[in-house]
């Protein structure tokens, strides 16, 4: 059921990176979540680093990827130290969502987008705000939309396991 599980999340992240959709509402932060969370293999950062890396072929680059990188990166070490319940996967997506925020708006700002100077950082982070919602609603809602489909392949395996002896 792992590997179905991983192929859900590598399939929803690459579709939703290619269609159409409004700015910031994707679940990449919940896939980089989850697998830290679900995917206890070493190369488990790989899954949302490749999704991102496979479709940033298609849609192309930008000079804040590192910092977007950067920022799953924590969101994945983030997931590896959660527990596997509701509440936990709720905050953590809120947390998720805050630190992408910050990071990814650092970094619009480190790569010039707005005067090195504490008004050009305060009017960075003023004009990111909108798309602050976007990611919250999305990092929630996909989180909790990957926890329901988590929980329900596991109860269905563990059936199928009890029905075998």
């Amino acid at each position: 059921m792992t590997y179905l599980f991983c192929i859900v999340l590598i399939l929803v992240g690459v579709l939703f990176r290619m269609v159409p959709h409004a700015p910031n509402f994707t679940p990449m932060l919940a896939i980089a979540l989850m697998s830290g969370l679900y995917f206890r293999n070493k190369f488990s950062i790989l899954l949302p680093i490749g999704i991102m890396l496979i479709s940033d072929l298609f849609i192309g680059s930008h000079a804040i990827l590192p910092w977007i990188y950067f920022s799953f990166l924590i969101i994945y070490f983030l997931g590896r130290m959660i527990k596997n319940n509701s509440l936990s996967i709720f905050l953590s997506s809120i947390c998720s969502s805050i630190l992408f925020f910050i990071i990814s708006n650092f970094g619009v700002w480190m790569n010039g987008g707005y005067s090195y100077s504490i008004q050009g950082i305060v009017t960075c982070y003023m004009m990111a705000i909108p798309f602050l919602k976007n990611t919250l609603i999305s990092t929630v809602l996909f989180s909790g939309l990957f926890y329901a489909i988590h929980q329900f392949s596991h109860s269905l395996s563990f059936k199928y396991k009890e029905s075998q002896t």
